[in-house]
C-alpha cells in the first residue's frame, strides 16, 4: 500500500481519538507521556522563567530536563514530597507558581493532577517525537473482536470499551464507496465504479475497490495537493504584478511521484538535492523546483540581498516544517525555547540553502533563471530514441550527398511581406484590452497603417511602451498554391492571430518576448492572404 494512504488512515484515527470524550483520553493507569501530557504544561506555564534559556532562568531552576527537575523540585515516583507539585498547588495567590504577576495563568486542577501521575510514574522525560524511531506499541485486546478489520481498530475499540462506548453500524456500500473515492481522489465514484464494487460480493470487494482507486490519475493529482500546500506552490510570484510563473513542471512532477509511488526517501532526497546526485536524471532536476517554491518579486526598490535572505529563511523553515515535524523558525534569533534546536544549527541548515543560483529578485518573468528544458517522461523517451536514429544515419550518410540532397530540394516558406502597424489603444486594464476591438482587427473599421521594416526571426521590442495597451500588426503573404504552414509567434504579452479574417489563435499570457512562444498552423490558400496579430 502507499504511503500516503497510511497516512490518510492513520490521521483518520487520530483524529477520531481527539474527539474522543476526556474522560476517556484520561483513563485511570494510563502511561503519561512528557511529550504529549507534560511538555505543552510546562511550555504554557513554567519555560517562561524556568525553560531552555539559561540566562534567564529564575533560581537557577531549569524544568526542561531531567537533571535540572530533580536537583530541584521533583522526586521521581513521590510526587507528595515534590516541590514543583507543592507550589503550583499553593492556595495562597502570592506563594503559588507560576506567580500571579507573571502574566502566565494557574495550573487547573486537572493539570497539576497529571503532573501528579507523571512524577508518580517517574516524571520521565523523551525526546522531541520527531527524533524517536517510531515503534509498533503493544496492540489492545478487546471483548468484540468480530468487529475488527485491522490493527488501528484494537486501539479505537479499546478506548470505546473502557469508556462503555458502543461503535456505530458499518456504513453501507454506496456510502463507502462515496468516502473512500473523496478521500482518495477529491471525487465521486462513476456510476461503473460504484457499479462495480456494489455488485461485488466476492471476499476483499472493499481492497479491491481502494486498489481501482489508487491506479488512478486522479489519485496523484488529489494526493499531490496536500504536499503543494506544504511547500507553498503557487503559479504565480505572490508580490507585486503577481505574474504569472512556469513551475508548473514541478507540479507535475509531484504528482507523477504519488502515482508511481515513488518511495519516501527518493522523493525528499530529489526535492533538496537532485541536482547534486551523480549524473542527475531530468525528474530529479525538477524535482528540485522545490527550493523555489518561495513568494518571489522585482518590485521598486527591494534590496536584492535582503530578498535573498528572505528566500533561504523561507527555504529553512519550510523545510523543518513539512520534512522535519519541527518549527525551528525561534532559532533565527535565539536558541529554541521549546525544541532542540541551538541558533548554530539553524544557520548552518541557512547556510545549505544559501547556495542557490537563482537571483533573488526574478524580473516577475515566467521563466527566472536558471532554467532546464522539462520534457514529459514519455517526451523524454522519444527525444533518446530520435537521438540514436540520428547518430545511426550519421555514421551510415555521406556529408557531400546529404549536402547536395539538400541545395537541390530545400525550398523556403513563403516569407509575409508588407507588414505594417496600427496605432497603440489604451485600456483601462489587461483584460479589457485582450477583450476590446478596434480599427485594425477583422470585423472593425479600416484602421490607419503604418509601414513596419520587420523580417522573419527578428524580434521588434518597444513598440507598444504602455501597460493595459494594445495594437495591431498586418502582413502580406502570397504562395503560388495553397498550403499548410507552421509558424511559431513570439510576443510580450497576450496575443491573437487572425488569417484572412479568421481568428485561429488567443493567448491570454503574460510573458517576455524571450520567455515562450505559440505554434499556430496557417492554412494559407494560392494568392494573396492577409495575417494580422493583436499583441496586448
Amino acid at each position: 500500500m502507499k504511503i500516503s494512504s497510511w497516512i490518510l488512515g492513520l490521521s483518520t484515527s487520530v483524529l477520531g481519538f481527539a474527539m474522543l470524550p476526556e474522560t476517556l483520553r484520561q483513563s485511570p493507569g494510563k502511561k503519561v507521556s512528557y511529550d504529549r501530557d507534560i511538555r505543552p504544561i510546562l511550555s504554557e506555564h513554567c519555560f517562561k522563567c524556568h525553560g531552555p534559556d539559561v540566562d534567564k532562568a529564575a533560581a537557577g531552576l531549569r524544568l526542561d530536563s531531567f537533571a535540572g527537575a530533580t536537583a530541584k523540585v521533583v522526586v521521581p515516583g513521590h510526587p507528595k514530597t515534590s516541590v514543583l507539585i507543592a507550589r503550583v498547588s499553593e492556595k495562597d495567590p502570592e506563594d503559588r507558581m507560576p506567580p500571579k504577576d507573571s502574566g502566565v495563568k494557574a495550573l487547573t486542577a486537572e493539570q497539576i493532577e497529571t503532573l501528579k501521575k507523571w512524577i508518580e510514574q517517574g516524571g520521565q522525560y523523551e525526546k522531541h517525537w520527531s527524533f524517536v524511531t517510531p515503534e509498533m506499541p503493544a496492540i489492545p485486546k478487546v471483548k468484540d473482536a468480530s468487529w475488527v478489520r485491522n490493527p488501528v481498530d484494537n486501539f479505537v475499540l479499546s478506548r470505546m470499551e473502557t469508556a462503555g462506548i458502543k461503535p456505530e453500524s458499518g456504513a453501507d456500500k454506496n456510502t463507502l464507496a462515496l468516502r473512500a473515492s473523496q478521500s482518495l481522489t477529491g471525487l465521486p465514484p462513476s456510476s461503473s465504479e460504484l457499479a462495480l464494487f456494489v455488485n461485488d460480493n466476492k471476499p476483499l470487494a472493499f481492497e479491491r475497490y481502494v486498489d481501482r482507486l489508487m491506479v488512478k490519475p486522479e489519485y496523484g493529482e488529489h494526493q499531490a495537493r496536500y504536499w503543494l500546500d506544504a511547500v507553498r506552490y503557487g503559479d504565480t510570484h505572490g508580490l507585486q504584478l503577481d505574474n504569472e510563473r512556469a513551475i508548473y513542471p514541478y507540479r507535475d512532477w509531484v504528482v507523477r511521484a504519488f502515482n508511481s509511488d515513488l518511495p519516501y526517501d527518493k522523493f525528499v532526497l530529489w526535492q533538496l538535492a537532485g541536482d547534486l546526485l551523480p549524473n542527475p536524471t531530468t525528474e530529479q532536476l525538477i524535482a528540485t523546483g522545490y527550493v523555489r517554491m518561495n513568494l518571489t518579486t522585482n518590485e521598486g526598490g527591494a534590496i536584492p540581498e535582503e530578498f535573498l535572505t528572505r528566500n533561504t529563511f523561507d527555504r529553512v523553515d519550510t523545510t523543518s516544517t513539512a520534512l522535519l515535524g519541527l518549527t525551528v523558525a525561534c532559532a533565527k534569533c535565539h536558541d529554541h525555547k521549546y525544541d532542540p534546536i541551538k541558533q548554530a544549527d539553524y544557520y548552518g541548515l541557512y547556510a545549505f540553502f544559501n547556495s542557490t543560483e537563482d537571483e533573488p529578485l526574478d524580473g516577475n518573468i515566467a521563466l527566472p533563471p536558471p532554467v532546464i528544458q522539462a520534457p514529459l517522461p514519455e517526451q523524454e523517451k522519444a527525444l533518446i530514441k530520435m537521438e540514436s536514429r540520428l547518430s545511426t544515419l550519421r555514421g551510415t550518410v555521406d556529408p557531400r550527398t546529404a549536402a547536395k540532397w539538400f541545395r537541390e530540394n530545400h525550398r523556403l516558406p513563403e516569407i509575409a511581406q508588407k507588414w505594417e502597424l496600427s496605432p497603440v489603444y489604451i485600456s483601462s486594464s489587461f483584460d479589457k484590452a485582450f477583450d476590446e476591438a478596434q480599427p485594425g482587427e477583422p470585423g472593425q473599421a479600416e484602421a490607419k497603417w503604418n509601414p513596419l521594416a520587420f523580417e522573419i526571426g527578428q524580434d521588434v521590442p518597444g513598440i507598444i511602451k504602455k501597460d493595459s495597451a494594445f495594437m495591431y500588426i498586418r502582413g502580406k503573404l502570397q504562395p503560388k498554391s495553397s498550403q499548410k504552414l507552421a509558424v511559431r509567434i513570439l510576443s510580450d504579452d497576450a496575443v491573437k492571430v487572425w488569417l484572412n479574417g479568421k481568428l485561429i489563435h488567443s493567448n491570454k499570457t503574460s510573458r517576455g518576448l524571450k520567455d515562450g512562444s505559440d505554434l499556430v498552423q496557417l492554412e494559407l490558400k494560392a494568392g494573396e492572404n492577409e495575417l494580422i496579430a493583436k499583441v496586448v
